[in-house]
């Protein structure tokens, strides 16, 4: 029989102070690791440097480079404001904590009452897998677009599966500014849009009630696209030629045109690398009861949302087996709040699983018998993620103490130098790590004969020094120009070599 009323608000006090706990404990977490060091991942430099070079020119739309442009455009007013890429780094830290509660939220809105495992237990379940997902956790650390993109396509599934075309319009459009993975969200939604009406018919089910309003649903992202697509032109020289420059740029950093290069054996395994693979390093134990729940989910959440999410994951597959991504683990963060769903109502299926099934367990397993059951699934999967989070976190915050010797080194240089000479950097980490005002660096390439035009040209005007800021390579060829007065490389690497690691150049005005 189903729990009564004071049962189940004495259920969710418990489930939502549980939650409570763990999102502080985790985000506590997270806060120490922002607080051990510098972001390790490179990408998120590039972000915030073309945040910093959209305040120098905002014009220059070539800054953008292959990514899409609204998570530059999100940290303008951060900079603007003095802020620092550390700052992006607390608001993931707490779109990393909204996430979990999203889910936790509509879980417990749409999951079926059950005696054996309550809404409120099954939304806690999903909630806690998203939250302590060790990718996520990472991910909400960093200042990378991760975060803030899980959780707009979270709420698309949401508001799609609930026919609130404004709100899946507003949030689509968002995410279609963000990540090319919104995209085939959009191909999704319009499909359906088209497909489930006749579908709905066929079926015999009552018709949704026609409005031009779901179509609202794809006009704006798709408007968004195309204007997006239409002031790069120009820049790329061709309409959508960034897609294709992506593209170019992963198969020549992986050496490969796409996994049909290697034969069909390979061809099945990359078809498994975003639905299988990768979910075992990023939710471990968690993932055996993942199947579990796929049905369950399907009938309770609803196929749109499943929807949104496969969208997601087949994009991030197809990509890889074309090589058009480098394959991270970082690409799966948005599908993370999918899986955990299908984990925690794996929890639910197996322990209803009686009721199905009958035979001799019908009368071996009691009600309570099969709370104790889901009890022990989730006890035993909560330890099992807590303890790979655990081994994950560690390794990560070793990077992160470990991380940037060289780059450091050459940011503590550029701070001691007296008075405001102009920097020529075209290394985002360095010009972020140096500290300096944004308005010192010059960053156009070295690897561009032009640049050292410019280089001479700034010490002329200026009459006082200026300085190149990079890789030593960049520097071969050009040491006439100026006096190298510091080299940084990396613990490990070979500093005797002469074309490894970082230096800086001092560049002195000519002779009058």
């Amino acid at each position: 029989m189903r729990p009564g009323r004071s049962a189940s608000a004495t259920l969710r006090v418990v489930c939502t102070g549980a939650l409570s706990v763990a999102l502080l404990a985790l985000a506590a977490w997270r806060a120490r690791c922002v607080l051990s060091g510098p972001d390790v991942d490179t990408d998120a430099y590039a972000h915030h440097m073309i945040a910093r070079a959209i305040l120098a020119d905002p014009r220059d739309l070539a800054v953008h480079w292959v990514w899409l442009p609204l998570f530059h455009y999100a940290q303008v007013p951060i900079v603007a404001l003095g802020g620092t890429m550390d700052a992006v780094r607390w608001i993931n830290l707490a779109l990393s904590a909204a996430l979990p509660v999203v889910l936790f939220a509509y879980l417990r809105r749409t999951s079926s009452p059950d005696a054996i495992v309550p809404p409120d237990a099954v939304a806690l379940l999903g909630a806690l897998f998203a939250a302590a997902s060790p990718i996520a956790m990472q991910m909400g650390t960093t200042a990378q677009p991760e975060p803030l993109f899980a959780l707009l396509v979270l709420g698309v599934a949401i508001a799609f599966e609930e026919r609130r075309y404004v709100a899946t319009s507003l949030l689509l459009g968002a995410a279609v500014m963000l990540r090319y993975e919104a995209w085939a969200v959009l191909i999704g939604i319009a499909g359906i849009l088209v497909v489930e009406p006749r579908w709905r018919r066929r079926v015999g089910a009552d018709p949704e009630p026609a409005t031009w309003r779901k179509w609202w649903a794809v006009a704006l992202p798709l408007a968004l696209i195309l204007v997006w697509a239409a002031l790069r032109r120009p820049i790329d020289g061709r309409w959508f030629g960034f897609l294709r420059d992506t593209q170019s740029f992963a198969n020549d950093a992986l050496h490969e045109n796409s996994a049909l290069d290697r034969g069909v054996l390979v061809l099945a395994r990359d078809a498994l690398y975003y639905p299988v693979y990768v979910p075992v390093r990023v939710l471990g134990i968690v993932l055996l009861v993942v199947p579990f729940g796929v049905l369950r989910t399907f009938r309770q959440q609803g196929t749109r949302f499943v929807s949104v999410f496969a969208a997601c994951l087949g994009f991030v597959s197809f990509t890889w087996i074309m090589r058009s991504s480098l394959g991270l683990d970082r690409h799966f963060t948005c599908v993370v709040p999918l899986y955990a769903t299908f984990a925690a109502q794996g929890v639910a299926a197996i322990s209803c699983a009686r009721a199905r099934t009958g035979g001799w367990t019908a009368g071996a397993l009691t009600p309570r018998v099969r709370q104790a059951v889901a009890i022990g699934i989730a006890g035993v999967l909560l330890v099992g993620l807590a303890l790979h989070l655990d081994l994950w976190m560690g390794y990560w915050r070793e990077s992160v103490l470990r991380s940037w010797p060289d780059r450091l080194a050459v940011g503590r240089y550029l701070r001691a130098l007296p008075g405001r000479p102009t920097v020529f950097c075209d290394d985002a980490t360095v010009e972020i790590l140096s500290g300096l005002d944004r308005r010192r660096f010059d960053r156009h390439w070295l690897d561009d004969p032009h640049t050292w035009d410019s280089v001479a040209a700034e010490a002329r005007a200026s009459g006082a020094p200026v300085y190149i800021a990079t890789w030593r390579r960049k520097l071969r060829g050009h040491e006439a120009a100026g006096d190298i007065v510091l080299r940084a490389v990396d613990p490990g690497v070979d500093a005797s070599r002469d074309d490894v690691g970082l230096a800086v150049m001092r560049v002195p005005p000519p002779n009058p």
